[in-house]
């Protein structure tokens, strides 16, 4: 991202929105993110490369950095005793999750949101339930670790330090505003409590102007803004009625407002979500890559914001996207978006090798020279 000085239109959305009774709204002029995008394409892979690595662990994180990725993007939960892991589901997730026996876990047993740190790393979220639909969708291409724990975000960080690259962190806030996803709502976080911890590690590690805060739940994003409005955010959303109720839904055609949208009502913006996302002071807006069009990419970047869609997999969605002139994308598949861009002429990072401690992953199905090519240039004495 660059520099970005927000216009006089976002002080006039901003009254707009807060003359609708909407929460109270920094305003964004004058405000400049920190992290600096434009060094290359973003490319992210998501949770890591989840369809290379164990999601959301210190082996896809380092397999994300080996592969040259321009930021890694992951998932955060506040936990029980006021810590951070990394984590997309706030329930240990049965389809990855074995206890101590070896054992998949039961399904909606054991949430993230009030366990301890300790509690929580000696679940092993290494191997995935083979027998599993999401297996089937994710795991084919995985090259798996013997075990492997959910680690806390100042692993992520110390990891990113150790590596000596120069990668950013698009980081979600898991956050659940909705009452009609009881699993979410049932112990979400605090948002101003979850952005305190997020923000005191990250000037514990200095890293303020190397991640992005990103969140279907606005109302982070909003809190981030008057915390430290120099750390950048990306506003997530989809439109996906058939996701469910519990899906972070704009609700455009709905007449009750998104829980989502921070106080926001979408439709006060005529349905348009980078306008809303204009108004919190977003400086990337990331959709799902289906709910994106050349008209939003172009006023997006009228306002000196960046566009990032998710979860963009194959090689034809790639191409659209990059036609549009997306700044970036995030993919499950980070090998396959890597050689898209680089034959696309791509401005990206180098790959490299990166040492992790105790980083031994089992050779399962490595042998076909398109799995080999997942490898990343992953030093075989790992």
């Amino acid at each position: 991202m660059k520099n970005f000085k927000k216009s006089a239109v976002a002080l006039g959305l901003l009254a707009a929105v807060v003359g609708l009774g909407a929460q109270s709204f920094i305003a964004p002029a004058e405000v400049s993110a920190k992290a600096n995008l434009d060094v290359a394409f973003d490319f992210e892979p998501h949770r890591g490369g989840r369809d290379a690595r164990p999601e959301n662990t210190l082996y896809s994180y380092a397999y994300a950095i080996e592969m040259g990725a321009t930021s890694i993007e992951c998932d955060m939960q506040l936990t029980g005793d006021g810590h951070i892991v990394m984590s997309h589901n706030p329930v240990l997730n049965p389809d990855i999750t074995r206890d101590a026996s070896g054992k998949y876990v039961e399904a909606n047993k054991y949430d993230i949101r009030t366990m301890t740190v300790p509690e929580i790393q000696k679940f092993d979220v290494g191997v995935m339930d083979p027998s599993t639909d999401y297996y089937t969708y994710h795991g084919a291409s995985q090259v798996t670790p013997k075990s492997a724990q959910i680690p806390t975000i100042e692993q992520l960080f110390q990891l990113i330090k150790d590596s000596g690259r120069d990668v950013y962190v698009n980081i979600e806030t898991k956050s659940y505003p909705d009452p009609e996803y009881p699993v979410g709502y049932k112990h979400n976080a605090d948002p101003k409590k979850f952005v305190a911890e997020f923000n005191r590690v990250v000037n514990q590690y200095g890293m303020q102007d190397k991640v992005i805060l990103q969140s279907f739940d606005w109302a982070t994003l909003i809190e981030q803004k008057k915390v430290n409005p120099n750390i950048s955010t990306s506003a997530l959303w989809c439109e996906q009625p058939s996701w469910g109720r519990d899906s972070e839904c704009l609700r455009a055609f709905e007449k009750e407002k998104s829980p989502w949208l921070g106080g926001l009502d979408i439709k006060d913006f005529k349905g348009n979500p980078v306008e809303a996302a204009h108004a919190i002071g977003a400086d990337v807006v990331s959709p799902y890559y289906t709910e994106i069009n050349q008209d939003m990419v172009t006023l997006a970047h009228s306002y000196g914001m960046k566009v990032v869609p998710w979860t963009v997999n194959s090689v034809t969605d790639m191409a659209m996207m990059y036609d549009m002139g997306v700044d970036g994308m995030i993919s499950d598949k980070p090998w396959i978006l890597r050689a898209f861009l680089e034959k696309r002429g791509a401005k990206l990072r180098p790959t490299v090798k990166v040492a992790v401690p105790k980083y031994h992953l089992e050779p399962n199905h490595r042998d076909t020279a398109e799995n080999k090519k997942i490898e990343g240039g992953l030093d075989a004495a790992y």
